[in-house]
């Protein structure tokens, strides 16, 4: 699911906001700043919601449920707030598409939770 956010500009500079994304579920958060032309895929969760946001640059981002059924793909770019929610159920992985980009992660499982509900999947299994 994806939440839309917007920005306002005035002589002061731009602020970025989604301001419909609730983080009361969120106990920890990450950035990811991954080399170009390296896809970071396929992770997933059966439980655990990650959220993601492009701080910097862009990115696109692939899910697939965990039977393998449902395919989709988001583009998040950071000139165009938007959070991308990913519950449990799905894999998921990314590409950078420009040097210097940075993916924020959130979480509402904590390290040792997350890492017992940590499921992969190959690139070879999956195709990008």
């Amino acid at each position: 699911m994806l939440i839309t956010g917007s920005t306002h500009t005035d002589l002061r500079g731009t602020i970025r906001f989604v301001n419909d994304f609730d983080m009361s579920q969120v106990v920890r958060m990450y950035c990811i700043e991954p080399k170009v032309g390296v896809i970071r895929a396929w992770q997933g969760h059966k439980i655990e919601t990650k959220w993601f946001y492009a701080v910097k640059g862009s990115f696109m981002v692939k899910t697939i449920n965990m039977n393998l059924i449902e395919r989709m793909e988001y583009q998040l770019i950071d000139l165009e707030p938007k959070v991308l929610e990913i519950s449990g159920g799905y894999y998921n992985g990314f590409e950078s598409l420009e040097e210097g980009s940075v993916l924020m992660v959130f979480s509402d499982f904590r390290l040792e939770e997350s890492k017992r509900d940590d499921f992969r999947e190959s690139l070879e299994n999956l195709n990008w």
